[in-house]
């Protein structure tokens, strides 16, 4: 399975999927389209050793505000506190379709680590914007921006906000691209000075989570440039699916390959046939590796309601994040970034919790 990033150009059509498949491992192909102009192709076939083209232009500067999309709603911005906010908005896709997402920018600048929160099938962002009882109130997005963090939340394509459809197997393989299109848009906020790369973390639902799985462990996925390691210093996978046979998402190989690499925190229900069983296999590669973690929940409940509704699992996610991609030392330095982010309909939101608060003292 493969995706792969194309330049936003007026003059050659969208990079194409192609899928490889090889029983127990992650196949990798690369398909060009035959309008890429002669750059293109270059920078194509330096991608060729596999897994995801990543951005690699000319050496990455930190931008100027005058440069920044999100510009021209600074004063709206100014009309609430830092860190009390966020914003939505669209971005353009590898193959040029718009995906819509939600981004609560950190009071600390480039002291900010950062958390992507990938949602299950058939779900959207919103539900990481639902309050939580065990997390003051707040929902998971807000709470974890309240600790400092950046974080990014984006519909999968034919969920949420983004054009409802049925989806077939090649649409999921595509949206391994379009995490790489949400990572390209924290490396532009990241080379604007808002967020520390080097300090990402992901926490991802359902078949969200076999979704990242297969997105970090391709060659390209979570890097900002030919020969840099991955960006992610932490992955929490909240009920991943043992089978995601409709979506062609297998988890065993991937999450067995990740144990070693990067810390991993795995939250399941244990009365949960639907992902237990993964934790039953894999459990003991996982937790061979110190920081990794495996927590059982007594819950029949799968994905977004054992986030919302199981007590203390916000607790472990955000201990294990303080633990990891937090405490990362890991100085600022600008990245490459081939081409800048198309952002549309972008809007300026107070915080639920906040606009309650102003309610609440008139």
């Amino acid at each position: 399975m493969v995706a792969m990033l194309s330049r936003r150009s007026s003059g050659f059509q969208a990079v194409v999927i192609a899928l490889a498949a090889a029983i127990g491992t992650v196949g990798v192909a690369f398909v060009q389209a035959q309008d890429q102009p002669p750059a293109a192709k270059t920078t194509a076939k330096k991608a060729k050793r596999g897994g995801l083209l990543a951005p690699g232009g000319a050496k990455g500067k930190a931008l100027g505000k005058e440069a920044d999309p999100l510009t021209k709603h600074a004063e709206a911005a100014k009309a609430v506190p830092a860190g009390t906010f966020h914003y939505t908005f669209k971005i353009i896709a590898s193959d040029g379709s718009p995906l819509s997402g939600s981004y609560y920018p950190s009071r600390l600048g480039t002291g900010a680590a950062v958390v992507m929160l990938v949602h299950e099938k058939d779900r959207s962002n919103r539900d990481f914007e639902d309050k939580i009882a065990d997390f003051q109130n707040r929902s998971l997005a807000e709470g974890l921006q309240k600790d400092g963090y950046a974080v990014l939340a984006v519909d999968l394509r034919g969920h949420g906000a983004n054009l409802r459809r049925s989806l077939g197997g090649k649409d999921w393989q595509m949206m391994v691209a379009d995490l790489q299109s949400a990572y390209i848009f924290l490396i532009d906020r990241h080379n604007r000075g808002e967020l520390n790369l080097s300090r990402l973390g992901v926490v991802a639902v359902g078949e969200g989570a076999n979704l990242v799985a297969t997105w970090v462990n391709l060659p390209g996925g979570a890097v900002s440039s030919q020969g840099r390691t991955s960006d992610l210093g932490a992955l929490v996978l909240v009920s991943p699916m043992v089978d995601s046979k409709s979506q062609g998402l297998r988890i065993q190989q991937p999450i067995t390959a990740l144990a070693p690499r990067v810390p991993l925190c795995v939250l399941v229900g244990e009365r949960d046939q639907a992902s237990v069983d993964i934790v039953k296999s894999a459990k003991a590669a996982i937790v061979r590796v110190p920081k990794n973690k495996v927590e059982l929940f007594p819950s029949s409940l799968h994905g977004f309601k054992l986030l919302r509704l199981e007590p203390n699992i916000t607790g472990a996610i955000t201990r294990f994040f303080d633990e990891t991609i937090k405490a990362k030392p890991e100085e600022w330095e600008p990245r490459y970034n081939l081409d800048p982010v198309a952002y549309s309909e972008v809007k300026v939101v107070a915080n639920a919790e906040d606009t309650t608060k102003k309610d609440e003292a008139k």
